[in-house]
C-alpha cells in the first residue's frame, strides 16, 4: 500500500499483477481490523483486475458444517500468522513489503515496541529479515449486529497464497496453542470460496462500499495499468436498536436484546461465571473470552457447550476490549492484574465492569480505580451518555443464607448489631496459573485475596466504616514444603482478625484454611435483642429472639423463659450449585449486576467498596506484621506505638491497671 492522504486514502494491494490475491477479510490477522472498506477506480484495468466478493457469513457456514471437530478448535483456539518480512521491500512478491514499511519505522527497536504492542512474537533473521508470529486472533467471530458467524481470518489466503524466496503459505498459519491446521478443510473452504464468488469489474469511476465484517474480497490477476484506492475506516455504525457495537447501551432504554458479556481471564471464577452466565436465560450471553493460555480458553470453549461456536475467542485482553463485540466485561484475571486491566476499560471503553475480588492488591491501585471510575463518569456525563457501571464481585454476600442474615439485620426486628463474627474453615489455596496465588505480592496477602470478602461483609450488615484492626496470623501448616523460581510460598493459612467500628460496634474473623476438606462459613450477628446465625454449605439461618432482655435475677433464665431459636433451611437449587463453588451466590451476584447495567437497581458494590476491604486486609496485614494495632483515619492506615494497643477505648496499659484493680478488689471481698 502506498499512503496517498495520511491516515485516510491508500493504493490498494501493489502486488504483482500476475499473482492473484486470495479471499479475506481486511487485515484480519491485525488485532484491530478495520469495519468499512472504501474503493475507487482511478484507473481501470484493460483485461482482468475484478474483486471477487462472498458473504463470509456463507463461508462460516460451509465451514462448521462440513469440518465441525476442525472449527471448533479454531474457535477455541484462534490462529496465528506466521510471515518473514524482508529488511528491504521486495516489489516482486505480494509479501514483499518490508518491516520497516509494515510498520512505518526507521529501526529494529521501533519495529519491536509495535510488535510488542500488537503481541506479536519475532524473531531477526542472520540477513536482516524479520520473521513475526501473530498473538492468537479469532478466525470465527459472531456479527453483533446480526447475531450471525462470519468467517473473519486470513486463513485461506495464507494458506494459499503467502508464497515467496522467504514464506511457504502451508507453514504460515497454524492454532493458537502452535498445533497445525487442517490442510484439507482449507483447500476444501477455497475450492468453495471460487465457486461461490461474484467478482466486480471495475470502470474508473467505480465506487465500491465493503462491510469488512461481512464480506471477504479477493483480486483477480490484471493487465496494467490499474489503480484503485482504498480508504480503511471503523468502527462499525450502530444497530437499528440504537446500540452501538463498541459499548452499553444507555441506561435511558431498556436492553432489547441479551447483554453481550466478555470473560477476561478464564481460571477457576471465570468458568464459574461461564456457566452462571448461561444460566440467566436470555438476560446475557458471554460474546467473547480472553485468556492467553491456550488450554485456558479451550477449556471455556468446552464450558460453553453449544454457545462456544458463537463466542469469540482472544489471547488478549486489548484485542476483546477493541472488538466492538460487547457491552460488559467481567474481569477475572489474577489479582495482581487487575490494575492494568481496568485502566484500560476505564480509559478506553464506556463497557459495564463487574471485577472479581480482590479489587486491587494494594490500597494505591484500588484509590486509582476509583479515580479512574469517577473520571470516566464526568466524561460521559459532558458527552451527555450514561457511563458504564462499575461493580465489584463479592459473591459471599449473595449466598442464600448470608444474603437472609442481612435482611433479618436491615430490618432491625433485634436491635441495632452490637457484635459480628466470621469462621470460615477450609481446605489450602488451590492450585493457580504460574502459582501466583502462593506468594504476597501477588495476591495482596490471604487477608486480602480470601478474607477481603468477610471484611466486606463485616461493612455491610453493620453500615459504618472501620477505626481500627489488629490481627495475629501466621504460617503453620501449608505450602512449606513447596519450592518455586520465585522462592517458598509465604501466605497465610490461619489469621484472628479483630475489627473495631465508628458505630462502636465489633467484628472478628477466624480464617483457617487446614482445617476441613470443605469450605464452611459461619457468620453470626448479636443485636440488641437476639442475634442471627448463617452457615453455609448446611444454607440454614437461626434466629434467636431472646425473651429476658433485662431484670434477670440470681438465676439464668428458666426453660419456659428462653427464646425459641426458629431454623430456617435455604436450599440452594441443584443447577445453581452445580454452577460453582459459592451456593449459587454467584448466579445472583450476575443477576444483581445485569439488573444494575440495566437501570433496573443500583450498583451493591462499588469501587469504594472494593478498596474499603482491600484496606481492612491490609491493615490485619500490617498489624500481624508490627505487632500493633493499625487504626484506619480518613480511609488510611496509621500504626500506634508498641504497648499501647487501643482496646475498646482503653489503651493496653490503662487496661491491665484496670484489671489489676479489679482483682485486688474481688481478692479483698473473699
Amino acid at each position: 500500500l502506498t499512503e496517498l492522504v495520511p491516515g485516510l486514502v491508500f493504493t490498494s494491494n501493489e502486488s504483482p499483477p500476475e499473482q492473484p490475491i486470495p479471499f479475506h477479510h481486511e487485515l484480519a490477522q491485525a488485532p484491530r481490523p478495520p469495519a468499512y472498506i472504501l474503493f475507487h477506480c482511478e484507473v481501470e484495468s484493460p483485461e482482468g483486475g475484478a474483486t471477487p466478493i462472498i458473504p463470509s457469513t456463507e463461508v462460516a457456514a460451509f465451514f462448521e458444517a462440513n469440518f465441525p471437530d476442525f472449527a471448533r478448535s479454531v474457535a477455541a483456539l484462534g490462529v496465528r500468522y506466521v510471515r518473514v518480512m524482508p529488511e528491504v521491500t521486495d516489489p516482486t512478491s505480494a509479501l514483499g513489503r518490508s518491516w520497516k514499511e509494515t510498520y512505518n519505522v526507521a529501526t529494529r527497536e521501533e519495529a519491536e515496541e509495535a510488535m510488542r504492542h500488537q503481541g506479536t512474537s519475532y524473531e531477526w533473521l542472520p540477513n536482516g529479515d524479520c520473521r513475526t508470529t501473530t498473538a492468537a486472533l479469532p478466525a470465527l467471530r459472531t456479527d453483533p449486529r446480526t447475531g450471525r458467524r462470519v468467517f473473519f481470518n486470513s486463513m485461506v489466503a495464507a494458506f494459499t497464497g503467502w508464497y515467496d524466496a522467504r514464506n511457504v503459505g502451508e507453514k504460515a498459519i497454524v492454532l493458537g496453542d502452535g498445533s497445525p491446521v487442517n490442510a484439507a478443510a482449507l483447500r476444501a473452504v477455497a475450492k468453495f470460496m471460487d465457486e461461490r464468488r461474484v467478482a466486480f469489474r471495475w470502470r474508473k469511476g467505480d465506487v465500491l462500499l465493503l462491510d469488512n465484517t461481512i464480506a471477504m474480497h479477493a483480486r483477480e490477476t490484471f493487465v496494467p495499468p490499474r489503480r484503485v484506492l482504498a480508504s480503511l475506516r471503523g468502527p462499525p455504525l450502530a444497530d437499528t436498536s440504537g446500540r452501538s457495537a463498541g459499548g452499553p447501551p444507555p441506561r435511558s432504554h431498556a436492553v432489547a436484546s441479551p447483554m453481550r458479556v466478555g470473560i477476561i481471564g478464564t481460571g477457576a471464577m471465570g468458568k464459574e461465571h461461564i456457566r452462571n452466565i448461561a444460566l440467566l436465560g436470555e438476560q446475557a450471553v458471554v460474546a467473547a473470552v480472553a485468556d492467553s493460555d491456550a488450554n485456558a480458553r479451550k477449556e471455556a470453549f468446552q464450558e460453553l457447550g453449544e454457545k462456544g461456536m458463537q463466542c469469540t475467542f482472544f489471547e488478549r485482553y486489548e484485542d476483546l476490549l477493541s472488538s466492538g463485540l460487547l457491552d460488559a466485561a467481567v474481569v477475572c484475571t489474577p489479582n495482581f492484574s487487575h490494575i492494568q486491566v481496568l485502566r484500560r476499560i476505564l480509559t478506553q471503553t464506556n463497557l459495564h465492569v463487574l471485577c472479581e475480588k480482590p479489587l486491587c492488591t494494594t490500597i494505591e491501585d484500588c484509590e486509582e480505580v476509583e479515580r479512574l471510575v469517577a473520571e470516566r463518569e464526568q466524561r460521559m456525563r459532558a458527552a451527555g451518555q450514561a457511563a458504564g457501571i462499575f461493580m465489584t464481585g463479592m459473591e459471599y454476600r449473595w449466598m442464600p443464607p448470608i444474603s437472609r442474615l442481612i435482611q433479618e439485620t436491615d430490618a432491625g426486628e433485634l436491635g441495632r448489631v452490637q457484635t459480628v463474627f466470621i469462621r470460615e474453615h477450609r481446605f489450602p489455596f488451590l492450585v493457580k496459573v504460574n502459582n501466583w496465588n502462593r506468594f504476597n505480592r501477588y495476591t495482596g496477602g490471604t487477608l486480602v485475596e480470601k478474607a477481603c470478602h468477610f471484611f466486606d461483609l463485616m461493612r455491610r450488615i453493620l453500615r459504618s466504616e472501620p477505626i481500627s484492626v489488629y490481627a495475629s496470623g501466621g504460617q503453620a501448616v501449608n505450602h512449606k514444603d513447596e519450592m518455586f523460581e520465585e522462592g517458598t510460598p509465604d501466605i497465610l493459612d490461619h489469621a484472628f482478625v479483630t475489627v473495631e467500628f465508628a458505630s462502636g460496634a465489633r467484628a472478628m474473623l477466624e480464617l483457617n484454611m487446614f482445617a476441613e476438606d470443605e469450605q464452611t462459613e459461619t457468620v453470626t450477628a448479636v443485636c440488641q435483642r437476639g442475634k442471627i446465625e448463617a452457615k453455609s454449605p448446611e444454607s440454614t439461618v437461626r434466629v434467636l429472639r431472646r425473651r429476658q432482655i433485662a431484670n434477670l435475677g440470681r438465676t439464668p433464665p428458666s426453660p419456659d423463659g428462653r427464646g425459641v431459636p426458629e431454623l430456617l433451611s435455604l436450599p440452594v437449587p441443584k443447577d445453581l450449585a452445580e454452577a460453582g463453588y459459592h451456593e449459587g451466590s454467584t448466579f445472583f451476584e450476575l443477576s444483581a449486576f445485569v439488573a444494575a447495567a440495566g437501570g433496573e437497581g443500583e450498583v451493591p458494590i462499588s469501587a469504594h467498596d472494593g478498596k474499603m476491604a482491600v484496606l481492612m486486609g491490609a491493615a490485619a496485614h500490617e498489624s500481624i506484621r508490627t505487632g500493633r494495632v493499625v487504626h484506619i483515619a480518613g480511609e488510611k492506615l496509621e500504626s500506634v506505638t508498641a504497648g499501647r494497643l487501643w482496646m475498646g477505648g482503653v489503651d493496653a496499659l490503662e487496661r491491665a491497671q484496670v484489671q489489676a484493680s479489679a482483682g485486688d478488689a474481688a481478692r479483698s471481698r473473699l
